[in-house]
């Protein structure tokens, strides 16, 4: 029998992959716009943080300002998103959800809490210690992805 350290990495690889898997087929939300992983994401920044750059957004996504740039057309090719001129610097562009991408991400909430809500109130029902446990566990869980060899 496979001892708990052993049992707890395949677990960790399993749940990768299938957190993996699910990031690569695209979903609707709800919305009937079907949305890749990373086009969703960007939406997600955006909704809560309008009014960004192109370097803004790299930053926060912890993505190219290529990658960035790629995304916002398919966004733009959906009518998602709007870009204005920024008025303190008229070499730069800044990114606004349109009406339907306030839509769009107002239904991505609401999908997160439907499917989030079960867990949601297991991490609630967990005494403080178990809390920071799991959050030291999940940090150190980071830090380790973060600071790998390839």
């Amino acid at each position: 029998m496979k001892d708990a350290r052993t049992q707890i990495i395949e677990q960790l690889r399993r749940i990768s992959r299938k957190k993996s898997d699910l990031e690569k087929k695209p979903h609707e939300y709800g919305t009937g716009i079907l949305m890749q992983h990373a086009e969703m994401y960007m939406v997600e920044v955006l909704g809560q943080n309008e009014g960004m750059s192109v370097t803004k957004i790299a930053n926060v996504m912890q993505i190219t300002k290529g990658a960035v740039s790629q995304t916002l057309k398919k966004l733009e090719q959906k009518g998602l998103i709007q870009k204005f001129p920024d008025p303190a610097n008229a070499s730069r562009t800044l990114i606004y959800l349109s009406s339907e991408g306030k839509r769009v991400f107002s239904a991505h909430q609401k999908w997160h809490r439907k499917v989030d809500g079960g867990f949601s109130e297991y991490l609630d029902g967990l005494l403080g210690n178990d809390v920071l446990l799991i959050r030291d566990f999940l940090n150190r869980y980071e830090f380790f992805l973060d600071n790998r060899s390839e």
